[in-house]
């Protein structure tokens, strides 16, 4: 992979809870102007609280920011997969005709299978993504949540599986890559 090429700088956010900062901030600064009204002394609320509706307006503006980033991506992945059809793609590949980092366009093309907006699933051999294959997910029963690679290495030393360790979907021994979240298994 080349070291030169250009990507937005930007992270794919995908949630909003900057907005829910945001909320926090309003109501601690509407409690501090109520406070203040009735004089009421809570840990002095009625004296600062106020100056939430500061990092509150810019939260806001950040929030909208990323709302608007996240929206680009994802319709420059969505664009970018619809253009080629059904055929597979290499994540690189597409990583580069967008102009997005490679684990942004993992999160994006979540997403968009999460919304409906495209289906795809990943090569088992290659890691391909595969455009306009469906996946029916299956939790394997053992697993219970994402672990990280160190505990995974402790609990299953072997590395044989039947779960991707990562999402918990069913795999089989002959797998090298996850056909549901794309994640190398062997």
């Amino acid at each position: 992979m080349s070291q030169n090429r250009y990507y937005s700088k930007k992270d794919y956010k995908g949630d909003y809870s900057a907005f829910g900062t945001a909320a926090v901030f309003i109501v601690v600064g509407i409690l501090s102007l109520v406070f203040r009204r009735y004089g009421i002394e809570f840990i002095g609320l009625a004296y600062w609280g106020y100056w939430l509706f500061i990092p509150a307006f810019f939260t806001i503006i950040g929030a909208i920011g990323h709302l608007d980033s996240d929206r680009r991506m994802r319709s420059s992945v969505l664009l970018g997969v619809q253009n080629r059809g059904d055929s597979s793609v290499k994540l690189e590949t597409l990583a580069e005709e967008t102009g997005i980092k490679p684990k942004n366009v993992l999160r994006v093309l979540v997403d968009l299978r999460n919304a409906g907006q495209i289906k795809y699933r990943y090569d088992t051999g290659s890691g391909e993504i595969i455009i306009g294959e469906t996946i029916k997910y299956e939790k394997a029963p053992e697993f219970e949540e994402p672990i990280s690679q160190k505990q995974y290495d402790v609990i299953y030393p072997s590395g044989e599986v039947n779960f991707c360790p990562y999402c918990g979907h069913k795999t089989s021994a002959s797998m090298q890559f996850c056909e549901n979240c794309g994640s190398k298994l062997a």
